[in-house]
């Protein structure tokens, strides 16, 4: 499913519309009729509804709403918030409700209903709300009856994840055709609520030029029944130093449970026993370096880089000035798909020097979470954050790599330009070591040979989606990132059997 900006779903209606002959009006009754068919569903008992209504195509989808539950026998009222400011289509279903005999409130609504619906503001807006408008806003909030936005909650940017204030706390969203960028990434995505994405009628196609996409399904990678561990990929994890050995274990684990045939983690020789004791599964390689890497260890991994299908490099590495000569020597000269993770982000950032990015002639990953990529980019966090997709598209494009970009949301952006962004996960991964888990299951897949990026969308999927199942088993304050890797078996079982439950509901 894409995800569209108010400009591409004004264009999308456009082409419908002008193009191929759909009649605007129509769309509006689809639309209408879609939030009532959410009304009927979420809110069975609500019997007295009030409705907010905007001047635009957002008021008349409500309007449409409005006279279907009116002669469905509902007590339904609607205040209209601009007046009789309407027109068009809007103008037009006023003027049918009239007709029928329903008329708009002529004084201020009181807070005697079961539901209110929210239908000031759509897509086009532009915030901030100012002027009478904010009342409104605010009596919606303080009013502590359920709320339904209509397409988007009013207040909001469709293109932004930031919270403009004021703006609706809805506990139901319905939007329409392709979910916009503020039902997909928070905090916005916080007061949308559950979210809805109705059909009315417009063709997908339209909008096939959009390279954003939800990440609702992915692919397992079936095994040949005549495979052997030679065949399922060989990796090796790199990283490690004093104090922080534990990020690499939870790496090595992550990929044997992913399902790599032979795994191997390139230590600091200084501290090869240690995982000598933690790892039963995996193997060590000691390299140079005491109680961290020293540069001689990366001269090393690229002498033997042909034993291993794919390298992942930083977990627990530390930041120091021989580590990155280390990373820009492997950037350099690893023929092999290389993912930068954690402290291998962090000393690349430091050279100053992405253009080795650049020039690499085999796939790149970087896998930093909001903080590394503010080192790396030079955005401050909190641009980042309410601009998660587009920085992502733009680093990846700039860069020639791929990213797999962590938050309360995961975008995978390519060189290409497309951005593919995950629901999958839970308040519970914000922990330490949930990174890290992630940087051994991408590992893994990346060694197996199959599509790059349906690797990296599996990974990020299984990723998330085993920690829902550990915080279900468990607490949202109890779940350990090795509780995650344990988890791994039964978020694949739930993929194959398309099992998990959805985030985004859809309407057909």
């Amino acid at each position: 499913m894409k995800i569209l900006k108010a400009q591409e779903m004004s264009q999308v209606d456009l082409k419908a519309t002008r193009d191929i002959g759909i009649p605007s009006f129509l769309l509006m009754e689809n639309a209408g009729l879609r939030v009532l068919q959410v009304i009927k569903k979420e809110f069975p008992n609500a019997k007295k509804i009030l409705f907010f209504i905007g001047k635009g195509n957002n008021g008349g989808d409500g309007l449409v709403a409005v006279r279907h539950l009116y002669l469905s026998g509902y007590k339904v009222d609607y205040f209209l918030v601009h007046g009789e400011e309407l027109k068009g289509d809007a103008l037009l279903n006023l003027s049918i409700l009239k007709n029928l005999g329903c008329y708009p409130l002529t004084e201020k609504p009181h807070k005697d209903y079961d539901l209110i619906v929210d239908a000031i503001f759509g897509t086009g807006f532009k915030p901030p709300i100012k002027g009478h408008v904010v009342e409104w806003i605010n009596f919606i909030n303080t009013s502590q009856i359920p709320v339904l936005s209509v397409d988007i909650p009013s207040g909001l940017s469709a293109d932004s994840s930031y919270v403009y204030e004021p703006s609706v706390k809805a506990d139901i969203t319905v939007t329409f055709e392709f979910p916009k960028v503020c039902h997909i990434l928070h905090p916005s995505a916080k007061r949308c609520g559950k979210i809805y994405v109705a059909s009315i009628g417009l063709p997908k196609f339209l909008a096939e030029e959009v390279k954003r996409e939800v990440l609702e399904k992915v692919r397992v990678f079936k095994r040949e029944p005549d495979v052997h561990k030679g065949k399922m990929g060989h990796v090796l994890l790199v990283g490690s130093s004093v104090g922080k050995t534990g990020a690499l274990i939870m790496s090595a684990k992550s990929a044997t449970r992913t399902g790599s045939g032979l795994v191997s983690v390139g230590v600091p020789r200084g501290l090869n026993q240690v995982f000598e004791i933690a790892l039963t599964e995996e193997m060590s390689i000691p390299l140079e370096g005491e109680d961290r890497l020293s540069e001689k260890s990366a001269d090393m991994i690229i002498q033997m880089q042909d034993s291993f299908s794919a390298i992942g490099v930083g977990m627990g590495m530390g930041t120091y000035q021989e580590g990155e000569t280390i990373v820009k020597k492997l950037i350099k000269h690893i023929k092999k798909p290389l993912l930068l993770d954690a402290d291998a982000i962090n000393n690349l950032a430091n050279t100053k020097d992405l253009n080795i990015l650049k020039e690499r002639e085999y796939p790149t990953v970087l896998t930093p979470h909001v903080g590394e990529f503010a080192r790396l980019s030079g955005y401050e966090k909190d641009f980042i954050v309410h601009n998660l997709i587009d920085t992502a598209q733009e680093f990846s494009q700039k860069w020639n790599c791929f990213l797999v970009l962590k938050s309360s949301r995961t975008v995978i952006s390519t060189p290409d330009g497309y951005a593919f962004v995950s629901l999958r996960g839970s308040p519970a991964m914000a922990k330490g070591g949930s990174g890290d888990v992630l940087s051994g299951i991408l590992t893994s897949l990346m060694g197996r040979g199959i599509p790059l990026l349906d690797a990296l969308k599996l990974g990020v999927f299984l990723h998330g989606l085993a920690g829902e199942i550990a915080e279900r088993k468990r607490h949202t304050e109890s779940v350990k990132a090795l509780d995650i890797v344990e988890e791994i078996p039964s978020a694949y079982n739930q993929i194959e059997n398309e099992s998990y439950p959805p985030v985004l509901h859809y309407l057909s």
